[in-house]
């Protein structure tokens, strides 16, 4: 029997070196055109010997960033070679390796696959010229088609990345992208409404007059032909931003929206274990020359009902939703708390029971923020419902 999403161990490596500044994005990278592999792979090895995790058995490993292909295919290999050393990847089900089509050639491909990766994140974004450039993104459309048709030459999984809801894009470049990703036919296909988060440099040329804030109407309206669009190509929407192709649901991801635990190593990176019906949280030091110096990590820790307020939030990003008293027993509560917490969102409307299970309303995922302000802070929620 498979395991349950909820059963096993997501292993995260946050790799922080990107070769440019996007001005939207609030990770966490330095710009380094010539990183050093070796001081990274040796820091990662302090952290795996120091909290004791030689010999983990991950279930999934998912090398995201900053820019992991940054590290060039060599970079790469010697990086999944030491993961294959410090942990036992025996069971992994699915290697996630994120990839930038600036960098997507054939020996790059190559090496993932000799190291073990069978899955691809490819951040296109965009493939049009045009929306590229106010997203300050170091590729080109016809590179990024050019990943996606190596990428899957090379055996690998592929999922694609898109911003949709960009100000001042051409009119329908939302069209045009959804367009392009039906004629490659990625396996997975993630769709994200420009979020401008308030330090980020996009602030500055906004107020410079080179940029404007994202439109909320013009960004539900694109996420909204993204859904009508992918589902009519075969694409299943299971997740508020995730559509697959049937059997390629991102199961790392399933992890984080079903309660399993995650260890997380680099910069940053976060870590959660459930225990108790609560959940200890850790988070390293932000910035790489923290995290070299051997910064200490901050940690906390959610009592069961915080925890399980939490859990509703993550479960109702997936579309099919959570069982109830599966919940219930993860996180030590009664289901009456459970249902109560609920109570206002299916009175809404928001929310609907399935069986067993809760879930958004069909057709309501767009509202996915609305259900989460009520679930974790109802004093201060807005009223949801309507429309």
């Amino acid at each position: 029997m498979p395991p349950a999403d909820h059963e096993g161990v997501s292993l995260y490596v946050h790799v922080p070196v990107c070769a440019r500044a996007c001005p939207y994005c609030d990770f966490d990278f330095v710009v380094d055109r010539r990183p050093d592999v070796a001081a990274l792979l040796a820091a990662y090895g302090r952290e795996v010997a120091d909290r004791g995790l030689v010999g983990l058995r991950p279930r999934t490993v998912y090398v995201g960033g900053g820019t992991p292909s940054a590290l060039g295919p060599d970079g790469l290999a010697a990086l999944l070679s030491a993961l294959g050393a410090w942990f036992d990847l025996g069971g992994v089900e699915e290697r996630t390796v994120e990839v930038n089509p600036e960098h997507a050639d054939d020996r790059l491909f190559e090496a993932l696959a000799r190291g073990g990766a069978d899955r691809v994140s490819l951040g296109v974004q965009s493939f049009q010229d045009p929306v590229l450039a106010l997203l300050g993104r170091a590729h080109t459309g016809a590179q990024a088609r050019r990943a996606v048709v190596r990428a899957k030459s090379a055996g690998l999984r592929t999922s694609v990345d898109l911003i949709v809801g960009v100000p001042g894009a051409p009119a329908r470049a939302t069209c045009a992208d959804l367009r392009a990703v039906t004629d490659l036919g990625p396996d997975h296909v993630s769709v994200y409404a420009l979020t401008i988060e308030p330090d980020v440099p996009w602030q500055a040329l906004v107020r410079r007059g080179r940029r404007r804030l994202p439109d909320p109407d013009a960004q539900a309206d694109d996420l909204a032909r993204a859904h009508a669009r992918l589902e009519r190509a075969g694409y299943e929407h299971y997740e508020v931003a995730s559509y697959a192709r049937p059997g390629a649901r991102s199961i790392h991801n399933l992890g984080y929206w079903s309660w399993r635990d995650y260890v997380g190593i680099g910069p940053s990176a976060a870590s959660a274990r459930h225990e108790g019906g609560g959940v200890v949280r850790r988070s390293n030091a932000r910035g790489l020359s923290a995290y070299l110096a051997g910064a200490a990590p901050a940690v906390e820790r959610l009592g069961p009902e915080a925890a399980a307020r939490e859990a509703m939030w993550l479960g109702l990003r997936r579309l099919d939703g959570f069982d109830r008293a599966a919940l219930a027993r993860r996180f030590g509560q009664p289901i009456a708390f459970v249902d109560g917490v609920l109570t206002p969102l299916l009175a809404s409307g928001l929310v609907v029971r399935a069986g067993p299970r809760a879930r958004l309303t069909p057709g309501r995922w767009l509202f996915h923020d609305a259900a989460g302000r009520a679930i974790l802070d109802p004093g201060d929620a807005e009223p949801v419902g309507g429309g």
